[in-house]
Parts: structure tokens; sequence; C-alpha cells
């Protein structure tokens, strides 16, 4: 009763597209989550699989220490609407209701080696870019993947200096690597040994940022860290014979 009255004072909008609803739900209408279940049939360029299939690791991750990357969906510029649209929703407008959703999706696929004492932790968004759109996509992202899967979600990285997300943006997969080395911490005071670490971000690219967190981790103790994103920038594999 309470929530029909809801409905009608305020006019449930799906959390991506802003059409109007017939009821609140999860936040997402039939449209949109038929795009999503169509968009998760990409697949990818170098082993073939879905990316929920895909354990491919992004370039710069290779070697950091990583266990294992996983993640729910590719994102290409000229690819599914909907992707852009909610991961836009993700980074810029502090739609809630998109960052449990996908949270979700993912710990269903992810999450079942997630135990009690697993740390669930993510790699904290510039100061500037807090500043400018008044959340971090990547903490609230951690703590409702955690707690769908029982894990402990717990800042454990803080960053030593800032580096400019548009420059980022701009750079090649070595670039990367330079413009966040020695950006993170560990948090003083927290004793990593003999833990397992889930890894959260929102969009992979090079893997440049998850790798360096990754280090610090395994640097502070930790046992094993496994690496987690809602979506990794599509590659085309160019060695690839036709």
């Amino acid at each position: 009763m309470l929530d029909r009255l809801l409905d009608l004072l305020f006019v449930p909008r799906c959390a991506v597209c802003r059409v109007r609803m017939d009821a609140s739900g999860d936040g997402i209408c039939d449209k949109c989550r038929r795009s999503y279940e169509s968009a998760k049939d990409t697949f990818c360029d170098f082993c073939g699989m879905t990316a929920a299939q895909c354990y491919c690791m992004p370039y710069n991750l290779v070697g950091s220490g990583c266990m294992s990357y996983r993640k729910l969906l590719f994102y290409k510029k000229d690819g599914a609407p909907v992707v852009r649209s909610m991961i836009y929703a993700v980074k810029r407008r502090h739609t809630l209701a998109v960052m449990r959703f996908l949270a979700d999706e993912l710990a269903a696929l992810t999450g079942g080696g997630v135990m009690a004492d697993t740390l669930v932790t993510f790699a904290p968004r510039t100061r500037e870019a807090v500043r400018k759109y008044g959340y971090d996509q990547g903490r609230l992202i951690a703590k409702y993947y955690a707690e769908r899967t029982g894990g402990e979600f717990k800042r454990l990285l803080v960053r030593r200096r800032e580096t400019k997300s548009t420059e980022q943006k701009l750079l090649n997969a070595a670039q990367r690597t330079a413009n966040v080395r020695g950006a993170f911490a560990c948090r003083r005071g927290e004793d990593l040994r003999g833990r397992r670490v889930v890894l959260i971000d929102d969009v992979v690219t090079s893997g440049s940022t998850m790798a360096e967190c990754v280090r610090v981790l395994l640097a502070a103790g930790a046992m094993q860290v496994d690496c987690v994103s809602l979506m990794q920038t599509y590659r085309e594999n160019k060695d690839k014979n036709d």
C-alpha cells in the first residue's frame, strides 16, 4: 500500500533511460533490461567468450600479481546505448539504482568464492572527481557487492597523489602505468597478512590503475587479490588471423 502511494506521489522512472514506469521495482524498465541482456552477448576478440565467460586480463594487469579478473560487460564507444547510459549513470549521475543493479549482477557472476573473511575494497576516485560529482562510485559499488556476497567491505587504499582522469584517457598503456605509479598506498595500520581481497572498479581499460592497487595490496601482505569490474573497454585483436 505504501509503495503504491509513493508511486502516485513520485512518478517512478527508469534509472537508465528515465522513461515513466508503472511501478518502481528495481528501477530498471523492461526495455533497458532487454537491451542490457543483449549487450552481454558481445564476444571477446581474443578468447571468443562473452564478457561474463572471459578471463582475459587487460595488458597492464598481466604480471601485477592479480589472481583473476572478471567483468560483466564490454564497453564499446559504438556499442549498445544502454551500456553507455548505465556507465554515465554510475560515473556522473549518482544513480544508486543502477549501481546496485550492476553490483548485484556482478555478485551473482563472481561472488561464489567470496567468504565472510574476504575483504572487498575499491580503487578510490580522485579527489578532483569526488569534488566535482560529490561521490565515489567505486566505494558504493564495492559496498553493494559486499552486502550481496557476504564479504567484508573495507576501504584499504588511499591516494598518495592525484592523477588527472582526463589525462589518463589520452595515454597509451605504458603511459597509463607511469601516470598511476606510486599514486596509491594501503591505509596506515592495515594488516592484510593471509587475507584474500576482491578489488572492485567500474570500467577498466588498460588495467593500470587496478594493477597498481594490486601491487600495493600484495606488498601489504594480502595472500591473494582478485579483480572484478562492471565493464572492460573492448579491445580488438589486431594480431588475429582472419
